[in-house]
């Protein structure tokens, strides 16, 4: 399930493997590193990690990062509670106070929204 109103967007969470199910909301913003791997390397960084990270002085930076003209953050999760039953939302620290107003709005409608097609599928 993949919910976007402009830049923010509800999404089921796969970064990791977990036994239970759960769900992302999301921030996109245009992406200030796209198409800038020439200079990161001109300015000696080096591949590494079997040529999936570029790398200078400890810090990396994985190659994929140049490659798409939108990033995203979460700013919070929908949590599935079988036994009330009902999805939970928690904020990833105070990311959610400060979205633009424009933003806040489609969270709240991505957030409805959510809540109704997670809730008709998990809490028949």
């Amino acid at each position: 399930m993949k919910i976007r109103i402009n830049n923010i967007e509800c999404r089921k969470y796969t970064a990791t493997k977990t036994d239970e199910v759960h769900y992302e909301i999301v921030k996109w913003e245009n992406n200030t590193q796209f198409g800038k791997e020439k200079e990161y390397r001109d300015n000696g960084y080096v591949d590494s990690f079997g040529g999936d990270f570029l790398q200078k002085n400890g810090h990396s930076i994985q190659k994929t990062f140049f490659e798409r003209q939108e990033t995203c953050y979460t700013v919070a999760s929908l949590n599935l509670n079988m036994k009330e039953p009902c999805v939970y939302l928690e904020s990833v620290g105070s990311r959610l106070l400060y979205l633009k107003k424009d933003d806040i709005k489609d969270f709240f409608e991505v957030y409805r929204l959510a809540d109704q097609k997670i809730s008709k599928k998990h809490f028949k």
